[in-house]
């Protein structure tokens, strides 16, 4: 299981390019609800990796 802190502005792209440089097969993650407005508003992180991975996703809540 590979673990990483992620101190970035953007850690979906970080999340995203190390899925990739490591070979990572399938990408979990926990998900955590907020409401349509604020994710609107605010953008959401799962969101943003859902769309740069090119594995697939596991989201859980």
């Amino acid at each position: 299981m590979l673990t990483k802190s992620v101190p970035s502005p953007q850690p979906d792209a970080v999340i995203a390019g190390t899925v990739e440089n490591e070979g990572i097969n399938l990408l979990v993650i926990g998900a955590y609800g907020h409401s349509r407005i604020r994710s609107f508003v605010i953008g959401s992180t799962t969101t943003e990796i859902i769309r740069s991975c090119k594995v697939p996703v596991m989201l859980f809540r």
